[in-house]
């Protein structure tokens, strides 16, 4: 299994366990951990068309055995002839031609066996995981999303955005610097000091793409950031779903969360409507339950001490409004 449908596997395998049925879950977390390698043949194939018959020379050292397969490419180690160690990324041929296909099947099938709860609102879902999965294919769009992003991150003590190499990349290849660190998720029996650690530089990121940049990486998988113990470092990787946001969307981003610390409903209701969230004509009890669960979405930002997330479980709070 490859393309659009893995990959919407894999993003549904880690969300909460309150949003999705466990055997769904346990499905996809099959489908995340068995991505298929491309023949040795069409391999070849895909780097010649995309960096050249002479692809092999521009690597001092290139291992055929790709240490990582994903739903849209598979990722392989090599050394530069300078000593660099680089990571290529490379896309899966005619992955980007069956985005729209690929989750068209995937929907029936989700439809037919009833896996995802009602009231998921997967339909909207999926039409917008077409739209960022044709970003996701293109590597010239995430090479420059790359760049971006360690421009804006420049000189953070936190965070770390690998290196590019321009011509050793194209829109089906990307070569980028290897980092060290491992899985942000792989911390979770880690002492609670490391995993708040972690957790406060992961909201750090968030509120300044948000608010800050008005860019944001947009894909939540864990395997997305890693962390680097000698550094304290969390090293980003992956930015294909990268997207620019607009400052009305980030200033009513912040109406709603500033609403939610006062718990002012109106303004909760105003930011919602400029945002798209609701119409402005729902019924009070429409109204009531969205309000309710914005305040709980943003309930961390009322609160000066420490908040226990998995204690509150927002989500699960949510599914019950």
């Amino acid at each position: 299994m490859r393309g659009a449908a893995l990959k919407i596997g894999q993003m549904v395998s880690i969300q909460d366990e309150g949003l999705i049925s466990p055997e769904f879950a346990k499905i996809m977390a099959r489908v995340r951990e068995n991505a298929d390698f491309m023949p040795d043949h069409q391999f070849d194939a895909q780097m010649k068309n995309n960096l050249g018959d002479n692809w092999r020379d521009k690597f001092a050292d290139f291992e055929m055995i790709p240490f990582a397969a994903a739903s849209l490419g598979q990722v392989h180690y090599a050394t530069l002839h300078d000593g660099t160690r680089v990571v290529v990324k490379v896309q899966y041929p005619g992955v980007a031609n069956s985005i729209n296909s690929d989750i068209d099947n995937l929907t029936a099938v989700l439809s037919v066996v009833n896996l995802v709860p009602k009231g998921a609102h997967i339909d909207q879902a999926l039409i917008v995981a077409k739209k960022e999965l044709a970003y996701e294919t293109d590597y010239i769009r995430e090479a420059d999303s790359q760049e971006k992003m360690r421009y804006l991150l420049e000189g953070d003590p936190d965070f770390e955005v690998p290196r590019v190499f321009r011509e050793l990349s194209s829109r089906h290849v990307l070569t980028q610097e290897f980092v060290e660190g491992d899985p942000i998720d792989e911390f979770d029996d880690a002492p609670i000091e490391l995993r708040n650690a972690i957790g406060l530089k992961m909201l750090k990121l968030c509120l300044r793409e948000l608010f800050e940049f008005q860019y944001m990486q947009t894909d939540p998988n864990w395997s997305n950031f890693f962390y680097d113990t000698k550094t304290k470092k969390i090293k980003l990787l992956d930015f294909g779903a990268t997207l620019d946001l607009t400052e009305e969307f980030s200033n009513n981003y912040l109406q709603v969360i500033r609403s939610c610390a006062t718990a002012d409903r109106q303004a909760i209701i105003d930011a919602s409507i400029n945002m798209g969230f609701l119409s402005g004509y729902e019924s009070d009890i429409m109204l009531d339950a969205h309000c309710e669960a914005i305040k709980v979405v943003g309930e961390p930002f009322a609160f000066d001490e420490p908040y226990d997330f998995v204690e509150k479980a927002a989500y699960k709070r949510v599914a019950k409004l």
